[in-house]
């Protein structure tokens, strides 16, 4: 179920389709309390178990010095840039600011009023996105462009990425893609329960002659939240670690489901049907 309000995706804007959809399954084997720091069956850091194999950066610089995939030789479009990476620095550089602001640091936005927040997220949002993205503010999907958490919850250190750019082709002209799914970890000061929240990405741009951007698609799922309190904070983040088995359904389905199997391939970043954009019922709990 795509969220109140969301923008089908389209060429020429900052159409985010912003998926939260939920509905827990009970799973056997999670009887026990919510984990807390100390606790000797979870690792104090959830995100320290993740296969190293496929998270491949911690910050917005290491994410922006990955390498892009796809023959630049194979691509029509792609004569004039070239083959070497450095041809889109200023879009990976835009890019990168852009998620930096909105999705990287929970914590940035923290105690910001809400025109304060916009302002910040604004700033660093490419030029021809900005209208899209005060109009969505104003209309009540902060949450998805902008990620922050509610009282009393904290993210810990750094969140884990696992990403891919890629060459490839837009409406007559070369595009780049990055698919990168995120992950914190996520701590309730009142209870010291500790969890995981990640979202996905889906990013298409349109490159000028110079290897800039020129206009371009933004697609957002979240996981490991409970997207009933949510509405109760304003659309801050509450993520999904009350002593309850919903709640722990949630947690462990995030961390199957999308932790596990953290890879966007080029194929469903271009789909606009991709089911990996659509949402899911074990990951986001919605209201009953």
């Amino acid at each position: 179920m795509s969220a109140p309000g969301a923008l089908r995706p389209r060429r020429r804007s900052l159409a985010a389709l912003l998926t939260a959809s939920g509905g827990a399954v009970l799973l056997g084997g999670c009887g026990g309390p919510s984990p807390v720091p100390t606790s000797a069956q979870v690792a104090r850091d959830p995100l320290a178990a993740l296969d190293a194999a496929h998270w491949d950066a911690r910050s917005a610089e290491e994410l922006r010095a990955l390498p892009l995939q796809g023959a630049a030789e194979e691509l029509e479009t792609w004569a004039d840039l070239g083959a070497e990476d450095s041809a889109v620095d200023t879009a990976r550089e835009q890019l990168t600011g852009f998620l930096g602001a909105a999705y990287l640091d929970p914590s940035a936005l923290r105690g910001l009023s809400d025109q304060d927040a916009l302002d910040h997220v604004s700033s660093a949002t490419p030029e021809f996105w900005r209208d899209a993205l005060h109009e969505a503010w104003g209309g009540g999907d902060r949450t998805f462009y902008a990620l922050a958490l509610a009282e009393p919850f904290r993210s810990v250190g750094r969140p884990a990425i696992c990403a891919d750019w890629f060459r490839t082709e837009g409406d007559g002209g070369p595009a780049l893609a990055l698919g990168t799914t995120i992950a914190w970890t996520a701590i309730d000061t009142s209870t010291r329960a500790v969890g995981v929240l990640a979202c996905r990405l889906g990013i298409v741009v349109d490159l000028d002659a110079q290897g800039g951007l020129s206009a371009g698609t933004v697609r957002l799922t979240l996981h490991g939240l409970d997207g009933c309190a949510m509405g109760e904070h304003e659309g801050l983040l509450v993520p999904a670690l009350a002593d309850d088995d919903r709640h722990r359904a949630v947690q462990q389905a995030t961390r199957e489901q999308i932790l596990d199997a953290p890879r966007i391939p080029l194929a469903d970043l271009l789909d606009e049907d991709s089911a990996l954009f659509a949402g899911d019922e074990e990951t986001f709990l919605e209201c009953e």
